[in-house]
This record gives C-alpha cells, sequence and structure tokens, in this order.
C-alpha cells in the first residue's frame, strides 16, 4: 500500500490554511459591516439630538407647551392703547397677543415661560423685536406667580420699533424640558429648552 507523500500533506495544510484565511477574512468583514451599522446608528442619533425639527405651526385656538405652562393663542392685534396703565408709560404703538395661560405643574410657579425666562420671540420684516411684558387681563398688572391647574387670561405685550410696517409677524414658542432624574444629580430637574412652536398671523387693528 502507497502512503500520501510530502506533496499530498502539504496540498491539505495549503487548503487548511486557506480556509482559515477565508474564514478569518469573512469574519473581519462582518464585524466591519456591524462597526460601520453601530457608527451609522449612532451618527444618525447624534444628529438628531444635535438638529431637532423644525417646530410645528400652530393656530389662534391651539395649545402650545412652555414647559411649566401651556399657552392658547386667542388674538393677535396692534393696539394704540395700553392694556394696562403700566405698559401704556411706555408708550408707542404695541403688537398685543391676547389667550390663555395655564400652570400644569402640581405647585405654583413664579414664571410660566422659564426660569430662565424664555419668553416668546416675534420676528417681523427682518426685525426682532425687544422681549415682551406679560399682563393679567382681569387686573392689568405684569404676571406674577400662577397657582397650578388655574387658567388666566393675559396678554402678551411687545413695543413696536418705529421702523416697522404692517405685516405678518412671527412668534415663536420654546418649551423647558422636564427630567424626571438628571445626569448630575439624579433628581428632578427643568433643563434646557426646545423649540415647540410657531405662530404665523398678521395683527388685526385693535383699538
Amino acid at each position: 500500500m502507497q502512503h500520501p507523500g510530502i506533496g499530498f500533506y502539504a496540498q491539505m495544510v495549503r487548503h487548511s490554511l486557506q480556509s482559515t484565511v477565508h474564514r478569518i477574512w469573512v469574519r473581519i468583514l462582518a464585524a466591519i459591516g456591524i462597526a460601520a451599522a453601530i457608527s451609522v446608528a449612532w451618527w444618525m442619533k447624534v444628529e438628531a439630538a444635535r438638529v431637532p425639527d423644525a417646530p410645528p405651526e400652530i393656530a389662534f385656538g391651539a395649545p402650545v407647551s412652555t414647559g411649566r405652562a401651556v399657552f392658547t393663542p386667542r388674538k393677535l392685534t396692534i393696539e394704540t392703547a395700553a392694556p394696562s396703565a403700566m405698559a401704556g408709560s411706555q408708550g408707542g404703538r404695541k403688537i398685543v397677543l391676547a389667550g390663555q395661560l395655564e400652570n400644569v405643574t402640581g405647585i405654583s410657579q413664579v414664571g410660566a415661560f422659564g426660569p430662565p425666562d424664555r419668553l416668546p420671540a416675534l420676528s417681523s420684516g427682518g426685525l426682532d423685536f425687544p422681549p415682551p411684558q406679560i399682563y393679567l387681563v382681569r387686573d392689568g398688572e405684569l404676571l406674577g406667580q400662577i397657582e397650578p391647574r388655574i387658567r388666566v387670561d393675559v396678554a402678551i405685550v411687545w413695543d413696536i420699533p418705529d421702523t416697522w410696517r404692517e405685516q405678518e409677524v412671527t412668534v415663536a414658542f420654546s418649551a423647558q424640558q422636564f427630567k424626571l432624574k438628571d445626569n448630575l444629580y439624579a433628581k428632578a430637574s427643568w433643563l434646557s429648552f426646545r423649540p415647540s412652536g410657531i405662530l404665523s398671523a398678521r395683527p388685526e387693528r385693535g383699538a
């Protein structure tokens, strides 16, 4: 009986090595594919967090979140008479957004748009209006502490820059985000703001 020669065993070794190398390459390529998929998924999450979706358009009568409260816009007007004596002391025309505000937390809040305050921002015709004042409709006083689950009628008042001409305006709202356990102290916290809604309308002529 003739025994296999050295060439036979060498061929078997080469075949075994080729199979082993092939399996190693298959595993390497599979690992690269998995790593690439994980990297893409991670990048997409980072991009989604870094570039938030555009805030939704809201309409009159539709509530928009401010975080600690919910505001429902009712009417947007240009006024020559201020909603209160305090607002009138500034003089000049004003844009007034009337609506209803409700504190949706379980405790009294000093500010419905913070703190820190992130008041609705009005812009129009390339102009950014100065921050507004917020007044209670019932007595014309500046909005202070609001109690939980009590709806109050308010007027958000912007002074109109001298160079502005009547046209459509945009009011941008932001909502402060609540986290039950933050990453630093593991306790409930109000954190950063995110855009929550855009109201676009042409103010009506008021008083």
